[in-house]
């Protein structure tokens, strides 16, 4: 016992040491840098292609493997090259050609998959939309793809018809969620899932309706596939490395439903998927794993973290067309996929059900190996909770002897912008280093080996451990820019020494082992009468310093601009809410003055009605600034004298 004292306090002594000498996180050996750069090159001298001919160059020997599974029907990958082949015969028959922008509104469908590979194919770009965007900023990305003709599934067209009207959309292409369904003995498609699937969507074929209702001429999925039946032509053209491939967006969470477009380079998903790999990476091999693509398809996560990696890596894409906090447990029994990225609102819904939901209580997913956390932060709260549950319904024993303990739910990924900089699967695990359970602190985010990443103060100096400053970014697979050509005028930064970084827009920290934490947008600060900047991730860190007992915080500044905190507490707390309240009520007043104090106000958000989302997955930041405060609110003063009164009554019934 003594030993394992002197031990624990050589290591803490370390630990104390290391935080004097960190500066600079990821100083990585020159072995490290040697390898990391001769993949580089080797994707600079070998793969300068498109992405499309990277994904089959990779799987030439993988042709009778399942690339894509849905709704009960196994697709081979030599059947989706030979899909994929035939729509970019059609597309060269429509008109397009190499640098075309061409619009897209479909779902995950294997239609969808097809798609994108024939656009690859023919060096065009895919410009692929949301059904929820604003219906006139939709109208003005249409125009300027230049196209008269558009992609779109039979589900979404109604939702963005008024769009496509006072567009310069002519024709269409419209596939139906029902065109890869399982044809049975009757020669009639089927769905084996039609009874779930059916409590929450409608997901029969509605082309013809789309064509009776479009003024211009409507193709169906046949023919489309017939146009390229006699097209003799060029079809697969020489495309580089960074030539642009794709426009998708971002979460929209600034300005809702006016989603900034980013475009980004063949480059950019060839290396991702690259150092992917485990011989790079070092992390465990994704060979033989089935991943969930239920995304949004405008998302440039979707299209790298599941559609891309997974294809590269010769694993079976599990598609599903329904992107619903609701119906994400139905589409983890459907598809019982063992990599599912997925946001936070989603897996904590999912968590509750498998808790306390009389159907789903009984439910367990031993497929579900690695749940991954993308889009946003995971607090050390919800990690808990998640943990819980997953050791509970036994995730990961299909693959494992064991149920996760505990499970690599974590944030994988990173910004649109800089291309999921990102990855960090069993962070957890990780966790479970000694320091960090002496410490109580989370792991931060590990960037990929060809990814720079530091944190700038204002002017441009490096910050030092624990400094909130800007993350900012240099790595091969940032995009090429934005499509509008405004926002490129702020999208790079200049350090103190002149290096030119990429801006990602957000708070974060070093801590004393050089990890980087990210804490929410820069813009997200209570400026004091002193000219002080107080971040408001220092208010939710706070809060969530019993977690215990507190699940997740959001701060939010509202319209008449009063600070709500709005707390969710755990499902399982083991104190009473005033018990819970009354710590949170002493660590703001032993952290804070008078002037923050008097500025904030708390909503206790009950497990049913937990966080809004916003149609990305992401919490809804822009819904919890909108709603203000309401009656279930209470300032900081009124809360601290209800405990107060509690207190009184306790000291009577003493007595």
């Amino acid at each position: 016992m003594e030993n394992n004292f002197e031990l624990l306090l050589e290591e803490i002594s370390l630990e104390k040491q290391n935080e004097k000498k960190c500066e600079k996180p990821y100083i990585y050996s020159d072995k490290i840098v040697k390898k990391v750069q001769n993949v580089l090159n080797d994707i600079d001298n070998n793969h300068n292609h498109s992405w499309a001919i990277e994904m089959y160059d990779r799987n030439r020997e993988n042709m009778n493997s399942i690339a894509l599974y849905y709704r009960g029907k196994k697709i081979k990958y030599k059947d989706m090259f030979e899909r994929a082949y035939m729509y970019a015969k059609s597309l060269k028959k429509l008109g397009f050609s190499k640098e075309n922008e061409i619009p897209i509104c479909i779902t995950n469908t294997p239609e969808f998959v097809y798609l994108l590979l024939a656009v690859s194919f023919i060096g065009a770009k895919a410009n692929i939309v949301g059904d929820w965007f604003n219906k006139d900023y939709l109208i003005k990305i249409l125009n300027e793809t230049k196209s008269n003709v558009m992609f779109i599934d039979d589900i979404s067209y109604e939702k963005i018809k008024d769009s496509i009207d006072n567009s310069n959309i002519k024709d269409l292409v419209c596939f139906s969620l029902t065109d890869s369904f399982i044809i049975n003995q009757d020669n009639i498609k089927t769905n084996p899932y039609q009874q779930i699937d059916s409590n929450y969507h409608d997901i029969s074929n509605n082309v013809n309706k789309v064509k009776r209702k479009h003024k211009g001429t409507t193709y169906n999925i046949n023919e489309f596939e017939s146009l390229g039946f006699d097209y003799s032509g060029k079809v697969v053209e020489n495309v580089d490395l960074n030539d642009a491939f794709s426009i998708t967006y971002t979460s929209g969470t600034t300005l809702p439903g006016y989603p900034k477009g980013v475009i980004q380079s063949n480059r950019s998903y060839i290396t991702l998927s690259r150092f992917k790999e485990s011989d790079v990476s070092g992390m465990p091999t994704m060979k033989n794993m089935s991943v969930l693509a239920h995304i949004p398809t405008y998302t440039h996560m979707e299209l790298s973290c599941a559609i891309s990696d997974t294809l590269y890596c010769g694993c079976t894409l599990a598609l599903e067309p329904f992107y619903n906090k609701d119906f994400f447990p139905y589409s983890l029994v459907i598809n019982k996929p063992n990599f599912v990225p997925a946001s936070t609102g989603f897996w904590c819904n999912l968590c509750k059900l498998l808790n306390f939901d009389e159907f789903w209580k009984n439910v367990d997913m031993p497929y579900l190996m690695l749940p991954t956390v993308t889009g946003e932060g995971l607090s050390i709260g919800e990690e808990k909770f998640l943990n819980f549950t997953s050791r509970k319904h036994k995730f990961g024993v299909d693959k494992l002897p064991f149920p996760l303990s505990p499970v690599t739910f974590s944030i994988g990924g990173g910004t649109t912008e800089s291309s999921g900089i990102f990855v960090t699967l069993f962070k957890s695990l990780q966790e479970k280093k000694l320091n960090y359970l002496i410490r109580k602190e989370t792991l931060g985010l590990t960037p990929h080996k060809f990814s720079e990443i530091e944190v700038l103060n204002e002017d441009g100096d490096y910050c030092k451990v624990n400094e909130p400053g800007l993350l900012v970014a240099i790595n091969p697979c940032e995009m090429i820019g934005y499509t509008d050509s405004e926002l490129n005028k702020q999208t790079h930064i200049v350090d103190s020494i002149g290096r030119e970084w990429l801006n990602l827009g957000t708070y974060s920290y070093k801590d004393r082992t050089g990890r980087i934490k990210m804490k929410g947008r820069m813009g997200n600060y209570i400026k004091l009468s002193n000219g002080e900047n107080v971040p408001y991730y220092l208010i939710e860190d706070s809060i969530l310093l019993d977690t215990k007992n507190v699940m997740s915080c959001s701060v939010v500044n509202t319209l008449d601009d009063n600070l709500v905190c709005h707390i969710e507490l755990q499902p399982y707390k083991q104190k009473s809410e005033k018990q819970i309240l009354k710590g949170i009520i002493s660590r703001i007043n032993n952290s804070f003055n008078h002037e923050i104090k008097n500025r904030l106000y708390f909503r206790i958000r009950n497990n049913e009605e937990s966080f809004p989302l916003d149609p990305s997955g992401k919490r809804s930041l822009s819904t919890l600034i909108n709603t203000g405060i309401d009656e279930k609110t209470l300032s900081f003063s009124e809360l601290e004298n209800n405990c107060l009164e509690e207190k009184a009554t306790i000291k009577i019934k003493r007595k």
